[in-house]
């Protein structure tokens, strides 16, 4: 089995909006690829004259049914920006906020190769948009893992694409917005690659995307749940971010609120348990019924708790538009992501 290009799905963030508060965990709200205006606005007139900084905060889910793992995920900026402006990306977490975001200084972006890359060549060198050298976002930075490109477009057959890693020390050396790359030892790249058609990013390298649980605690005397052997189940499709907390009303029946959807429904400890995601219409979570997992006495009042993480990363957008920036028609930007699947 593997995890077909459809199941890998981009959602906006719960608020949207260009204050502090921007961002926050991930909603239900997918975003549409390809449409106009997906993830930014319009650059206003006022934007244009004036310059302009905006964040938009993006969610990268693997929506399969089987819950297949992507492994090591690798986010990059694919295409830049055809106008005077440019997005870089950072890396999120769940639920921070613009207010968080605007304080982050890793940024990953692409540029244009300088100069010909050839077979065995163990240096490049990369022309970024303005901003992004040195004096700005610095897209490049020791260590990297790098992506060179020259397809005309991500799905084009034609053209080659590979993953490069940069030295650990002294890797990258700036120019003004022009960047000398070196290559680890012993990594060198496996085609030839032209100047004029060539982009090269940084690359944002994310942990395997897939739902899961963490900080659980019992709140019981005597109960106990063996979470060990019979762990709560997460559904790639149905699992948020969320906090759960399971009441109990008698020694067998409990009922269950998240954090911030709240009450879920009622279950009793000799059934399996698995209140439905409205929103996909997939559990949020499978908790297990029977004897085992429960064991000891259960009295009113216990509670369990746990919080679930989605099967999804999230990454931040940072656009500038430059003071005195042009008009541009029908620009965009690409991010893609790619990873693997065992």
């Amino acid at each position: 089995m593997t995890i077909h290009p459809n199941e890998i799905k981009w959602y906006k963030s719960q608020t949207v909006n260009d204050s502090g508060s921007n961002g926050g965990p991930m909603s239900a709200t997918e975003i549409p690829e390809g449409v106009e205006n997906n993830v930014w606005p319009d650059v206003t007139e006022e934007e244009r004259s004036a310059g302009s900084v905006k964040y938009r905060k993006t969610f990268i889910k693997i929506e399969n049914d089987d819950d297949l793992i992507l492994f090591s995920p690798r986010v990059f900026v694919a295409f830049s920006t055809n106008g005077d402006d440019s997005v870089v990306l950072m890396a999120g977490t769940q639920s921070d906020t613009q207010s968080q975001a605007s304080g982050y200084t890793r940024f990953y972006g692409t540029g244009n190769l300088e100069e010909n890359l050839h077979y065995g060549s163990t240096s490049l060198a990369v022309m970024v948009e303005p901003g992004n050298g040195l004096s700005g976002h610095a897209i490049f930075k020791n260590g990297d893992l790098i992506r060179v490109s020259d397809k005309t477009s991500m799905d084009a057959v034609d053209g080659n694409v590979e993953f490069l890693r940069l030295a650990a020390n002294n890797a990258v050396s700036w120019n003004g917005n022009l960047a000398t790359l070196t290559l680890a030892s012993g990594v060198t790249p496996e085609y030839c690659y032209r100047a004029a058609t060539t982009r090269v990013a940084s690359v944002l390298e994310g942990s395997d995307i897939a739902a899961s649980v963490s900080d659980w605690q019992e709140s019981s005397t005597i109960g106990t749940y063996d979470e060990t052997k019979y762990p709560v189940h997460c559904n790639h499709i149905g699992t948020i971010e969320q906090t759960w907390t399971l009441t109990f009303s008698s020694a067998t029946q409990y009922t269950c609120s998240g954090s911030t959807v709240g009450t879920v429904g009622s279950g009793a400890i000799d059934a399996t348990f698995a209140p439905n995601n409205p929103d996909f219409n997939k559990p949020y979570f499978t908790l297990d019924g029977g004897s085992p997992p429960w064991g000891g006495t259960w009295t009113t009042g216990d509670t369990l708790t746990w919080t679930t993480h989605p099967a999804a990363i999230a990454v931040w957008e940072k656009r500038t538009v430059p003071a005195g920036a042009n008009r541009h028609s029908g620009n965009k930007v690409i991010v893609a992501i790619s990873g693997d699947c065992a």
